[in-house]
């Protein structure tokens, strides 16, 4: 039982949150501005090498604190018109060889994007990529915010664009179509079991349908301007930031080579899985420290200018997945030798994201890490399919293990109407690599029939299934605490990952 009135657990009893975890939740809790209680939801779990528990959601009235989010992510849903009977081995090759060869893992050493394209990405989000490679117009209604923050705001673009820094600039153009390392994927599903038909009826989902899971962000563009500013916040220009500044000053410049980015990019990765080792091997030395968290006033110049970068980080998020979305259809396209194919985005929303929403008619600042907005029908009154089921809320889980397509019926206002994001871990990064090999992984999913596709970057063992909590009991808090409820259980064919 939890006694702490600041902090709300949402989770199950199978999971508790740690005292390390309760700790930080304690912390976060106590920030100036803060609205209690904050909100523990069932993915929680500490990361060694981050500031702050992934499951979290903390409302504001009118503070804004950097480190309580990380750089914006999320994830989409895209439905197929093709079905299990109409895979094989071979076809699934052809698929994910050109996703491979046509999404990066890391930033680019040269971009495909203009400053102009960027300007629009940044302005219109989804809609300029769902314009530009021929998506369906229709689908725009099918994402968070309809796929942009900044598309009505009244200031020019290039008022918007003189609040992200030129280093960042430069790392959005090289981060299109990136998907990145770690948990990033993009992973192939066939629909298993229908659990609620009418829902599934309303979503075009049929069992035996293929479908797509896309969980990505908006890389290095994202995650610069998130350094920039959280180092503002704290006040204290350390050794870290001195590397992440040096970092995309070198990998920003057009005078930096190819083979130099290159090498960069090795040294920065092999760097944090460095940092996340020896951050879980010192856990017992710092355990009883506490992390400081600076923030701003909303409504101050630094407060209005990280928004307004951040809120250019989440369109570059929803492009970028849209962008993605289309490569999906040219694979398959590709694949079964049909120009004809296309490709249906069911729903696409961010679940690690700063915004200002209104919640039963109250403004907030809506601060989620690992957390997705999970919206009742009454919150889509326009849309022709969400006005009666709800927002579409994903569930993925483990390497290998089954996900779920879920519905906001009924909605949970005691978690500020949000979801977890996943199942969430039960043991770091640095500590699986530890326990887990790559072999054992690999001859699991070859067990378990899910072909995997890689970059030859990253570490397998960081993703193993035994890692992360059991999804059937995650979904388990989703429906006792009225969050959601599952319309489709998913099972996984194949997946792209960005290790070896």
């Amino acid at each position: 039982m939890n006694s702490d009135q600041r902090v709300r657990l949402i989770t199950h009893d199978s999971y508790p949150p740690d005292a390390r975890t309760k700790r930080a939740l304690s912390g976060m809790a106590d920030v100036e501005g803060v609205v209690k209680p904050i909100v523990a939801l069932p993915d929680i779990h500490f990361k060694h090498s981050y500031h702050t528990p992934t499951g979290v959601v903390v409302m504001t009235r009118d503070r804004i604190i950097p480190k309580f989010v990380n750089a914006n992510c999320g994830m989409s849903f895209i439905k197929t018109p093709f079905f299990e009977r109409d895979i094989n081995n071979d076809t699934l090759d052809t698929i994910f060889n050109h996703l491979r060869n046509n999404i990066a893992v890391s930033a680019r050493s040269a971009p495909i994007i203009s400053s102009s394209d960027l300007k629009d990405i940044v302005r219109r989000g989804a809609e300029w990529s769902i314009e530009k490679y021929g998506l369906s117009p229709d689908d725009l209604g099918s994402f968070e915010n309809n796929g942009s923050l900044l598309k009505d705001d009244t200031r020019s673009i290039d008022e918007i664009m003189s609040y992200i820094p030129q280093a960042c600039q430069q790392m959005g153009l090289l981060s299109w179509g990136v998907l990145g390392y770690g948990n990033h994927f993009v992973e192939l599903h066939v629909v298993e079991e229908i659990v609620n038909a009418e829902i599934a009826q309303q979503f075009n989902i049929s069992k035996g349908q293929i479908c797509f899971m896309i969980h990505g962000d908006s890389r290095a563009f994202g995650q610069s301007i998130f350094d920039f500013y959280s180092g503002k916040a704290k006040k204290l220009f350390g050794l870290q930031q001195v590397y992440k500044k040096l970092h995309y000053k070198i990998f920003s410049s057009p005078h930096s080579s190819p083979i130099m980015k290159s090498v960069l990019d090795k040294l920065n990765y092999y760097l944090n899985r460095a940092k996340s080792t020896v951050y879980w091997k010192m856990d017992g030395w710092k355990k009883n420290g506490r992390a400081s968290f600076g923030g701003f006033d909303a409504q101050s110049e630094e407060g209005v200018a990280y928004l307004t970068s951040t809120y250019s980080a989440i369109d570059y998020g929803y492009a970028n997945r849209a962008y993605m979305a289309s490569i999906i259809r040219d694979s398959l396209k590709h694949a079964f030798k049909d120009d004809s194919a296309e490709v249906n985005i069911l729903y696409d929303g961010n679940h690690d994201a700063l915004q200002k929403e209104v919640v039963d008619g109250v403004e907030f600042y809506a601060h989620r890490n690992g957390a997705s907005r999970a919206l009742p029908a009454g919150y889509f009154k326009d849309h022709p399919v969400f006005s009666q089921t709800g927002q579409p809320i994903l569930l993925p889980s483990s390497l290998g293990s089954p996900s779920f397509l879920c519905a906001v019926t009924k909605g949970c206002k005691d978690s500020y109407y949000s979801s977890c994001h996943g199942t969430g871990r039960i043991v770091d990064r640095g500590q699986a690599r530890q326990l887990f090999t790559a072999k054992d992984i690999f001859e699991d999913m070859k067990s378990k029939n899910v072909r995997i596709y890689d970059y030859g970057k990253g570490n397998a063992s960081e993703e193993a299934p035994g890692a992360f909590k059991d999804v059937e009991k995650i979904l388990e808090s989703v429906i006792k605490h009225g969050i959601a409820e599952p319309v489709a259980r998913l099972k996984p064919l194949a997946s792209l990952k960005g290790w070896r």
